[in-house]
């Protein structure tokens, strides 16, 4: 999830960020280990998180946090380390990767949704929302190489309209669907939050695929779309109604959201376990999210909820639930061997939460 950019904190008063959600305001929690989950801590906030294709590498696109102050931007993190890097771009397009008419970013990529797919052709492609001097959906080539994955953009689609990206998952087809969170001529404040958060449609999936235009999918109008995942044949779209605490299941053929399934917390990205299972994660406080990103605080005291979803039975699963104090903003769950890294939209960290142990913890 990604709200438009805060501006600076500069000249608000001292007491007044000492009282947003009750708690002292603006201070990383402690980073320390719980029974079941270690923090990683001093990296700019995870927003999404995709496992590269060796199992080696986190791909992590960056957002500014509720406080502004963070350059968004693609890193990746190497797990044997735990050290994270930027990802550094070279330009080279080529023909398929996206519209031919489409530039490259001439102020690089301000990255959002991201989504690690293989092509046709067994090349690697990352997707990457950007909402840099346009908006975006980048396509970039990720390589193996001697010093780790090497970036390639390679070509874009973009969005001419008024409506703001999110999340962008590939079809099996080569061409993608990409959740439109709200529509708006800037992400700029000031925005009507009242409206976008109140549980009423703001937002909508759009497809593009070679050949076709970008272009809204009829009927899928829906509020705050968030995160999204094309299920393996290619048939529907899953996403997340972020404001009504909901995942959605779009029928790409039948053109109507034709499931909805209750999950208890606001949703954001989503992304598939190794079971077959869609991994969601997000906060279950509407009002602290807003009262923390009206005051631009940036360790906001929020809870944090990851579940799985079994697509098939709409069985829906809490897999892991903390009290504020632990990560602010939880904002998606990747599967990385028997653990979730759990990453945010604001704040200096994500967690490493061990599977065995995750749903004891949620039922506790």
């Amino acid at each position: 999830m990604k709200m438009p950019s805060s501006p600076s904190r500069h000249g608000l008063p001292v007491a007044l960020l000492l009282t947003v959600c009750g708690v002292q305001a603006d201070q990383a929690p402690a980073c320390t280990a719980g029974d079941h989950y270690q923090p990683v801590c001093g990296i700019a906030p995870p927003e999404d998180l995709e496992l590269s294709s060796d199992g080696t590498q986190l791909f992590m696109s960056v957002t500014p946090g509720l406080a502004g102050q963070h350059q968004s931007r693609l890193r990746v993190m190497d797990l044997a380390t735990q050290q994270a890097t930027d990802l550094e771009l070279s330009y080279a397009a080529q023909d398929g990767w996206g519209e031919a008419a489409c530039n490259a970013p001439e102020q690089g990529i301000g990255a959002h949704g991201i989504h690690l797919s293989e092509r046709s052709d067994g090349r690697q492609q990352l997707l990457v929302v950007n909402h840099g001097e346009r908006e975006a959906i980048e396509f970039v080539e990720l390589q193996p190489g001697e010093d780790g994955w090497q970036a390639i953009w390679r070509g874009c689609v973009e969005n001419t309209g008024q409506g703001k990206f999110n999340d962008v998952a590939a079809t099996p087809n080569g061409g993608f669907v990409a959740t439109v969170m709200f529509v708006s001529d800037s992400l700029a404040p000031p925005i009507p939050l009242e409206q976008l958060l109140d549980g009423r449609d703001t937002g909508y999936l759009m497809h593009w695929a070679e050949g076709q235009p970008l272009s809204k999918l009829e009927g899928s109008d829906a509020p705050f779309p968030n995160g999204v995942q094309i299920t393996p044949d290619g048939k529907s779209a899953w996403f997340a109604a972020w404001t009504v605490n909901q995942i959605w299941r779009y029928d790409l053929q039948a053109a109507a959201v034709d499931v909805r399934v209750d999950t208890g917390y606001m949703v954001d990205n989503i992304n598939w376990a190794t079971d077959g299972r869609l991994l969601g994660a997000g906060v279950p406080d509407a009002a602290a999210f807003i009262s923390c990103f009206q005051q631009h605080v940036e360790h906001c005291p929020m809870g944090v909820r990851v579940s799985a979803l079994d697509t098939n039975s709409q069985e829906h699963e809490l897999l892991f639930s903390t009290d504020p104090g632990v990560m602010s903003g939880a904002s998606a769950a990747t599967q990385v061997g028997d653990e979730l890294y759990v990453g945010t939209f604001t704040g200096d960290r994500l967690l490493r939460v061990k599977m065995s142990g995750a749903e004891q913890d949620a039922q506790e």
